[in-house]
């Protein structure tokens, strides 16, 4: 029973952890959008020159600048490609009417309105003149106006930029509803803007969009405001008739180029254009696209969005813990990220609680035991036993190579000489009587060690072995021929040994005393019969 409460846990956690994978945007995330959001403003610097011709030519000079429209838009490059709608960059309204009225009231000290409309004067000389300054230019005007349209960019991020980012106009529409194309000249360098994702077109099942309006210059306290407005008949261009005085509402509060974002597929698949004497309109992606297109430009996300949905997908799971370290990596990137940085307080606030989904993976996941303290005593005791180890096995391997070197080593031989015989030992050769006439002391440098006889049995002339057990010894009376040996120095030369005679039955004369015991000069230890090396250290015998 425990197995299978265990196997269910564990199911359960890894479910909780595909999750993410199976829905990263569940509908409703409308927050994969926001962070692309910017408000646009756009002035107009004029130029003017009046031209006086009434005694002796005279120039007035002035310079004016005057807004000209306001609304959203939404980023779609790293680098700060922004669309809005035509109307927001290029009004309806002529600033070279504007700036004929101030120039003209400045200069011959007449009263005429500061404003877009085209006045008349009293006199006739003057009024004649005041025609020819507005616009067109023509051969007899007497003002000359260049206009240069100054577009401010103000993007959604926290701490905000009060002065805006400064951008150009790439590309307008024939309309004041066409889609525009802004490139900013500042800020979009390292290509960490947040963007927004851009559809292709609106879904045939899409019944509603949600209206992505600005209507400040954006920040922590004035974020992104989102307003659904339903589709009549589902996936057409055109809003259900009571829902146009609420857009028209917006489109004065500067909702012309906001963004209409799917919220199905959390995507933006037009803009909102219109308000005042213009009708309301929406602009859908693939028109937003061709004018992309018309500009050089291709819709695509930043490194900083690829984290940033990552950390969605945890976040919308209710997997606060988990998205904590990932949405602190968006930050790492773009520090200023609002969407982010508004998540990442509210992930902290609610990790570890009852919100957080990821305690159920914490609760099923098998906990590790804490390793038991190990005693100082038992690392001692087992460094003594390896110690005790390493000399057993040493020990052997030493004197195994020292014994291997005494019995390689000769006797003064040089590299070419042929290796040095293991001489027999004389304990195991069975005992002879002496030959007649030998010296003993003819090779000084021989070991002479004699064994007390034992019975032995008949063996082929010249053939050193030690009986076996089993085998039956000699009869009494049966001699061997004598065995040479050669002593070192006599290199090829043998000499008798005097071997004991073992004691017949009837035999009166005293038998023989024991072999002579003989011991190492170097270690001590006893030296084998016949062994020109001691077994032991490798220390010659004959030293």
């Amino acid at each position: 029973m425990p197995r299978l409460h265990s196997l269910s846990a564990g199911l359960a956690a890894l479910g909780v952890l595909i999750t993410p994978l199976l829905h990263p945007h569940p509908s409703g995330s409308t927050d994969r959008v926001t962070p692309g959001a910017v408000r646009v403003e756009s002035a107009s610097h004029v130029s003017i020159t009046l031209l006086d011709d009434r005694s002796v030519i005279q120039q007035a000079v002035r310079e004016y600048d005057t807004d000209l429209a306001e609304g959203s838009g939404f980023t779609v490059t790293p680098d700060g490609v922004v669309v809005t709608a035509t109307g927001v960059v290029q009004a309806s309204r002529d600033p070279r009417v504007y700036a004929a009225n101030r120039v003209f009231a400045e200069y011959f000290k007449v009263k005429i309105p500061a404003d877009f409309s085209r006045h008349s004067l009293k006199d006739a000389d003057l009024d004649r003149r005041l025609q020819a300054c507005y616009p067109p230019q023509g051969a007899n005007s007497t003002c000359i106006a260049t206009v240069t349209t100054k577009v401010t960019v103000f993007p959604y991020l926290d701490p905000p930029l009060p002065e805006g980012l400064p951008a150009q106009i790439l590309t307008t529409g024939a309309s004041p509803a066409a889609p525009a194309v802004l490139k900013l000249t500042k800020g979009g360098e390292k290509e960490t803007l947040p963007t927004v994702p851009l559809g292709t077109t609106i879904g045939s099942a899409v019944a509603s969009l949600d209206v992505m309006t600005l209507t400040g210059r954006p920040s922590a306290k004035l974020p992104p405001k989102l307003d659904t407005a339903h589709l009549d008949p589902p996936g057409s261009r055109t809003f259900k008739a009571d829902e146009h005085d609420k857009l028209a509402a917006l489109l004065k509060q500067g909702a012309a180029g906001a963004a209409l974002i799917d919220d199905g597929r959390s995507e933006v698949v037009g803009l909102l254009a219109g308000g005042g004497d213009l009708p309301q309109t929406i602009t859908p992606a693939d028109e937003i696209r061709t004018a992309l297109v018309a500009a050089g430009v291709t819709p695509r996300r930043g490194p900083v969005d690829v984290v940033y949905e990552n950390a969605l997908a945890s976040y919308h799971n209710k997997l606060y813990g988990s998205a904590i370290p990932v949405l602190q990596q968006v930050l790492n990137l773009r520090s200023d990220h609002a969407v982010a940085l508004d998540h990442l307080r509210a992930a902290r606030a609610k990790a570890g609680t009852a919100e957080d989904a990821g305690r159920a993976v914490k609760a099923a996941a098998p906990q590790p035991k804490k390793a038991a303290a190990v005693s100082p005593l038992v690392w001692v005791t087992g460094g003594l036993v390896v110690l005790g180890l390493l000399a057993a096995v040493a020990v052997p391997v030493l004197l195994r190579r020292r014994r291997t070197a005494g019995t390689g080593g000769g006797t003064g031989g040089g590299a070419g000489d042929a290796p040095a015989q293991e001489p027999v030992p004389v304990a195991s050769w069975p005992p002879h009587p002496p030959t007649p006439g030998a010296n003993p002391s003819a090779n000084p440098g021989a070991t002479q060690v004699f064994e007390a006889p034992r019975p032995e049995t008949s063996r082929p002339p010249g053939t050193l072995d030690t009986p076996r057990p089993g085998e039956v010894s000699d009869p009494p009376g049966t001699s061997r021929p004598p065995v040479h040996i050669s002593g070192p120095g006599q290199s090829g030369s043998s000499r008798p040994v005097p071997v004991p005679q073992p004691q017949r039955p009837g035999d009166s004369s005293p038998p023989r005393g024991p072999a002579q015991m003989k011991f190492c000069t170097q270690c001590g230890m006893r030296l084998g019969q016949g062994h020109r090396f001691c077994g032991f250290c490798g220390h010659p015998a004959d030293s």
